[in-house]
């Protein structure tokens, strides 16, 4: 098969998966964003436990071999055959960037037939479900959430937790109810265990965390249909802090462009005639 190189900006790590070709490894799958603008399902990053963990962050740019698997026909989808960490982070302005572009709806993206989209949702609620405090079952916790942060720990967390939200700016959107699967949230969740011994305690804290606080952030959900189902899962939640401008970009693929582009964009801005422009601007 074909294989192509890409630099990627992380925007997802999903949560790990049991491998079901190696017993003793784990998977990991990635949503990313390329230098065209363009969602990618990247899977597997494989590991094994005790033998280093996966190492990159959201934010982080990476260079991946990859391919067209063989077994998922869904368009973003993209086989990893090797990877090399950039060692660069991107900053969350940076981040912001890149999605807003992508920015839509689920209904919008049901209607285009894709896999992957970026949502701005106005939350409704948030449905909490505690399975168990238990935080000590290693299978539980790789196939639960899985979180490798911390190197050696068994923990697992079997909380659930769903949201109710409309897609912003979209008045064909009667409301959807999803589930958030967000391996870096899992760390909040996880210390909130730790404090918390009662149910009832636990739920009101992540309700407090993951929805109230959130109701005040610019709130942007990474959004991705599930392999069998095709049913929309939340994959990733962003919500950018607020940075000051005058700050060099290093995303090296959005600082491409040519003297004649930037004086071009720059023009269009200054007049604040960006679409009577007779070319659009990039």
């Amino acid at each position: 098969m074909k294989r192509e190189k890409e630099e990627i900006a992380v925007l997802v790590r999903a949560t790990p998966e049991k491998s079901k070709r190696n017993g003793d490894g784990y998977a990991v799958g990635v949503t990313g964003i390329n230098k065209h603008g363009e969602l990618l399902r990247l899977y597997p990053f494989r590991f094994r436990y005790g033998e280093g963990l996966v190492d990159f962050r959201r934010n982080d740019l990476l260079e991946i071999t990859v391919t067209r698997p063989e077994n998922d026909l869904r368009l973003e989808s993209r086989k990893v055959l090797d990877y090399v960490n950039l060692e660069r982070h991107a900053k969350d302005r940076e981040m912001k960037e890149l999605i807003l572009p992508l920015v839509t709806s689920l209904e919008r993206l049901n209607i285009e037939g894709t896999s992957l989209g970026v949502v701005k949702p106005k939350l409704l609620n948030i449905e909490v479900k505690v399975n168990s405090l238990e935080i000590f079952d290693r299978q539980q916790y790789f196939d639960t959430i899985g979180n490798f942060l911390e190197k050696g720990e068994k923990a697992g967390m079997p909380v659930e937790i769903k949201y109710t939200f409309r897609c912003e700016g979209e008045e064909a959107c009667r409301g959807h109810k999803i589930i958030l699967l967000d391996w870096e949230l899992n760390e909040t969740v996880r210390n909130i265990i730790r404090k918390e011994k009662e149910p009832q305690a636990v739920k009101k804290r992540i309700r407090e965390q993951l929805f109230e606080h959130l109701k005040e952030k610019e709130l942007y959900f990474i959004m991705g249909t599930h392999f069998t189902y095709g049913t929309w899962l939340i994959t990733g939640i962003f919500y950018p802090e607020k940075e000051s401008g005058n700050q060099r970009s290093i995303l090296d693929f959005r600082q491409k462009r040519t003297s004649a582009e930037v004086k071009k964009r720059t023009a269009c801005v200054i007049t604040d005639k960006i679409q009577q422009c007779n070319e659009p601007c990039k």
